[in-house]
């Protein structure tokens, strides 16, 4: 089974009129590539699934990992509201870099779909930063691409006074990094406050039946 989700820094329900969850404050030109835009958490949110597409049974599913069929594909959209208010949501953008404050009373934090873009963690002011860096068109496998958007990242920091020597961990794109299909990223605070985070990337088709395989790693622990 393919979930999904909607989510972008380009506009949505969760910063859109009327009630939000979050503010998205002004995007500042970023000296690297693209905007900084920054986002505050405001209030709970949820996560609705809107659709869901194929049969769910077991047959199905093996069909759907031999190629025959479909995989079932179910996608949610974040919206405003629910019942925990640890959650936040980091939306991105096609050429900017996109970060918020994992503060108060946040003890899970999600970003994604990433399909090439560099996502990073660091620890500042008694806080965690959390940031997406996308070059859109730009591929995200080669050296330079890489540097780019970790470059984003910092000057972004800048903005709220994250020194450019701070210790930022990446988690990237490529061969021989961290993911090579596509994937989202998630982070939990864990007992004594410190945040582990994983990227869960499906890998691109492969093998005689051009299977996908799934995969979760650890890439950073703050």
């Amino acid at each position: 089974m393919v979930h999904q989700m909607a989510m972008s820094g380009e506009g949505g329900s969760l910063w859109s009129n009327g009630a939000t969850a979050m503010t998205r404050h002004a995007a500042v030109a970023n000296p690297a590539n693209g905007n900084s835009v920054q986002f505050t958490h405001n209030s709970n949110v949820t996560m609705n699934l809107t659709t869901s597409l194929g049969p769910k049974n077991f047959g199905a599913m093996a069909l759907g990992q031999v190629g025959v069929m479909n995989k079932r594909t179910v996608t949610y959209v974040p919206a405003p509201g629910g019942t925990l208010p640890g959650i936040r949501i980091l939306p991105w953008s096609a050429t900017d870099v996109t970060f918020m404050a994992l503060n108060g009373t946040a003890d899970f934090a999600l970003t994604g779909p990433l399909t090439g873009c560099t996502v990073a963690a660091v620890a500042h002011g008694g806080s965690i930063w959390f940031f997406h860096a996308n070059v859109s068109g730009g591929g995200g496998v080669g050296p330079a691409n890489r540097a780019t958007k970790r470059q984003m990242i910092r000057q972004a920091g800048n903005l709220v006074g994250i020194p450019g020597t701070a210790d930022y961990v990446f988690c990237q794109y490529g061969p021989d990094h961290d993911y090579n299909g596509q994937a989202f990223v998630w982070g939990r605070r864990r007992a004594g406050g410190n945040w582990k985070f994983y990227v869960h990337e499906v890998q691109p088709e492969s093998g005689l039946f051009h299977t996908r395989r799934t995969v979760d790693g650890k890439w950073a622990d703050i």
